[in-house]
């Protein structure tokens, strides 16, 4: 099973941070990520999956545009920044198919931390915004391994 992940573009500030909006930066982000991300990012998936948060939906939305996709969107429940990674890493455990999942940090990074291993807190990976990784699961659960073996096949960092 291999898992996409990847965080939101830059948003506008905003009081409600949950309403924020992409900016202009946070578009063209996406943009440039579509021509240096792997095509099969979103080649393998059925659905990509975000959390409940605009901009969130935003960076999923033309993630779909960019790469030319008929996926359906799907929001997923967890995923906000100060959500627990522990009830994703269950999920992501017990998925079959490949995923690809829209967030925030530390979310993502910590979840990255338990997939691939590290010290429960550890951070597995810095995410800059619009950055995206792929990890592959090598095998289930095991007492060892919780949520399943993974290791990192590829990341993008996006340009500062």
């Amino acid at each position: 099973m291999k898992l996409i992940l990847l965080r939101h573009a830059h948003a506008l500030p905003g009081e409600v941070d949950a309403l924020r909006q992409l900016s202009p930066r946070g578009r063209r982000q996406v943009r440039n990520l579509s021509k240096q991300a792997v095509e099969e990012a979103v080649g393998t998936v059925r659905v990509i999956e975000h959390s409940g948060l605009v901009r969130s939906l935003g960076t999923a939305q033309l993630l779909q545009k960019y790469f030319k996709v008929q996926v359906p969107l799907r929001k997923l429940e967890g995923l906000a920044p100060d959500d627990a990674p522990v009830h994703t890493a269950r999920l992501l455990a017990k998925s079959v198919g490949s995923r690809l999942i829209v967030g925030h940090n530390p979310h993502l990074s910590l979840l990255v931390g338990m997939l691939l291993g590290l010290k429960l807190g550890a951070e597995g990976i810095r995410f800059r915004k619009a950055g995206m990784i792929a990890l592959e699961r090598l095998n289930r659960t095991t007492p060892k391994y919780p949520y399943g073996k993974w290791r990192l096949l590829w990341m993008v960092v996006p340009p500062g």
